[in-house]
């Protein structure tokens, strides 16, 4: 597929709280996932994650909070991952941390299954079967990437108790923005016209009282709490899990 596929080439699905699935079939782009399903109270969700098993897939990652990134599951997938320089380095040590944890976890299986067998050498044995850890293929973020047909461009955008970049991806012409966790107002005029702004509730206040809101053809809340009213939101799409969102 060349970078000048057209918006029907591209699927928009949100997955939950801050999750966003964009595929053109083969290459897959999510920012924020997986994380820890029902952190913070944010919404619950399964994914199937073998859907994705023959797919090019990247992660984009906006900051360390568990209703943002699941760091033990992601070391489970390997998908290559971008993020702020802070998660890169936590999932370098998570992984270094579950290496040691699940050598001795295997070695204490190995134990108890000899004493087993031991005792009732006639006993099948089942033991539980350990997700393998691989190893992961991070990337710091960097303001300009290319990141398979998709370019994205990256904002360091102020929030509370950690980074939090929010990112532009422009996928064959069609830009779509995904702020995170972020409050701040000011870079959204920086942003070129959107067809499609992902925002928080919070953010969208704030934009909306300082007439801050970004150029955008639909304007989308998500990390929303399940069935939340947004007030003063009148044109705006609030999406529910799984749904698919199409361009205008």
């Amino acid at each position: 597929m060349s970078s000048y596929a057209t918006a029907q080439e591209i699927a928009v699905n949100f997955i939950a709280n801050a999750s966003i699935r964009i595929t053109d079939g083969k290459q897959v782009i999510f920012t924020d996932f997986p994380y820890v399903s029902g952190a913070f109270g944010h919404m619950i969700y399964t994914y199937p994650y073998f859907v994705e098993q023959n797919n090019d897939v990247t992660t984009l990652i906006t900051n360390r909070f568990n209703d943002h990134i699941d760091q033990e599951k992601i070391l489970t997938l390997d998908w290559d991952i971008v993020a702020p320089d802070d998660v890169v380095s936590d999932l370098k040590s998570k992984y270094q941390e579950l290496i040691v944890l699940r050598e001795t976890q295997l070695a204490e299986i190995k134990k108890n299954t000899e004493i087993q067998k031991l005792i009732n050498p006639n006993a099948v044995i089942r033991p539980v079967i350990l997700e393998e850890l691989i190893e992961p293929s991070v990337t710091v973020a960097k303001e300009e990437m290319t990141i398979g047909n998709a370019k994205v461009t990256t904002y360091d955008t102020p929030t509370a108790g950690s980074k939090n970049l929010s990112y532009l991806i422009d996928w064959g012409g069609k830009k779509i923005y995904l702020a995170g966790d972020t409050g701040d107002v000011e870079h959204l005029s920086a942003l070129p016209p959107l067809d499609m702004a992902f925002i928080s509730p919070w953010l969208f206040e704030n934009a909306r009282r300082a007439n801050a809101l970004p150029d955008t053809k639909k304007l989308i809340i998500y990390q929303h709490k399940e069935e939340e009213i947004i007030p003063n939101c009148f044109t705006c799409t609030i999406p529910e899990r799984g749904d698919f969102i199409p361009f205008e």
